[in-house]
């Protein structure tokens, strides 16, 4: 039909009016004729007869092409009056082809008049089972992943009880565990005793702090300026007087003293008392054997250090320990990785759940009763 449309309407634009036809009216007529011609060609130009015959399409092409038919017959029916008193013939040809067209227009679209919504819902059925498919695929693929992750969590468990078993036969070889945890137990009482003394070696010298601080300002500032061993002695008992006590403190202590001694100025009058009592007290303390002790200590340290790194069963227990605590902590992040997949799991099926739900009231409401549906299982499918 649209092509003998445009067969027509090629007749109409060529034809000739009558020669006896008014002057006047041949004008109006032939003008409404260039008029409609152009209108009639853009409505055959516009007709995209569609190749899917899904609804959405059919009903799109006759929302479009209706229109067009109808404005001919509409608005334009002036105009086909002046063209029909020139050419009665080519327009009623052309009429009846557009009366034809709007024929067959409605027969295309009254079959889905009124049943609009059960045709949206048969166009849904193929997507909702589509999603369907897809959602079984994924949860297939995560409940996989879960079984690979306990398989995971499973071999590290496994491998954690190994390792203990090996750490605990360690530990039950009594001789030589005996002897490390003696040796370990001595150094650890040792270390204890050396920090015990190096605090009190500090708090003994921390009296004298304010003091040196200002000897040291005001040698700083010009004030008062020290010897290269005056100086060397305020830096050592400030920095360190563990280092110091390994050094000459005795000469240190009695420079500190000359200066104060030296120089009733440098410090106020109960200041300079109170440094110099602490000084003598110093003095007369015996630095000697807690410089003696603190080396006996120091050395035994370091013996029992090098006695612990040559037993083998102190490398084979510590790669033991990191072991398990290397496994331990690759189980705890799988365990995490594997309650979550599990959630992953359930939201999905929830969603499953949902969509075959929908699926059912779809086709509940095209059948127009309760139906059953049986949905398979992804390796059901497969089987099949």
């Amino acid at each position: 039909m649209r092509e003998r449309l445009t067969q027509n309407i090629a007749r109409l634009q060529y034809a000739e009016p009558e020669e006896n036809m008014p002057a006047n009216i041949a004008k109006i007529g032939l003008l409404s004729r260039d008029k409609m011609v152009k209108q009639l060609y853009s409505l055959t130009e516009k007709m995209f007869i569609p190749a899917q015959t899904d609804y959405n399409t059919v009903s799109a092409f006759y929302n479009v092409t209706a229109p067009s038919i109808a404005f001919a017959f509409g608005k334009s029916s002036r105009s086909i009056e002046y063209v029909q008193t020139l050419f009665p013939n080519e327009v009623k040809a052309v009429l009846a082809d557009l009366r034809q067209l709007r024929t067959l227009l409605n027969l295309l679209i009254t079959p889905m008049k009124g049943k609009e919504r059960h045709i949206t819902n048969l166009n849904r059925v193929p997507e909702t089972v589509e999603a369907i498919k897809a959602l079984k695929a994924r949860i297939e693929q995560e409940k996989d992943i879960v079984c690979e992750q306990e398989e995971a969590v499973a071999a590290l468990e496994r491998q954690i009880e190994t390792e203990e078993a090996r750490l605990r036969a360690i530990e039950e070889e009594e001789e030589e565990w005996t002897q490390f945890k003696e040796l370990e137990a001595e150094l650890s009482s040792l270390e204890e005793e050396l920090n015990a003394l190096d605090a009190d070696v500090n708090q003994l010298f921390s009296p004298l702090n304010k003091a040196l601080h200002l000897l040291k300002k005001q040698d700083e500032t010009g004030r008062h300026t020290l010897t290269h061993e005056e100086r060397r002695a305020v830096s050592s008992l400030l920095s360190s007087p563990l280092q110091a006590l390994h050094e000459e403190i005795n000469v240190f202590l009695l420079a500190i003293r000359n200066i104060i001694e030296g120089d009733p100025t440098i410090l106020k009058e109960r200041k300079r008392d109170s440094a110099l009592k602490w000084i003598d007290h110093l003095l007369q303390s015996e630095l000697s054997a807690t410089k003696v002790k603190r080396e006996r200590l120091q050395s035994r340290i370091e013996e029992l250090n090098g006695k612990l790194s040559r037993m083998t069963i102190l490398k084979d227990k510590k790669e033991i320990e990191d072991s398990i605590v290397s496994a331990e902590g690759q189980r705890s992040r799988l365990q995490e990785e594997l309650e979550r997949t599990k959630r992953h799991v359930v939201s999905l099926e929830a969603e499953l759940t949902e969509t075959e739900r929908l699926l059912l009231e779809i086709l509940e409401s095209l059948a127009g009763k309760k139906i059953e549906v049986k949905f398979e299982t992804e390796k059901e499918e497969r089987k099949k």
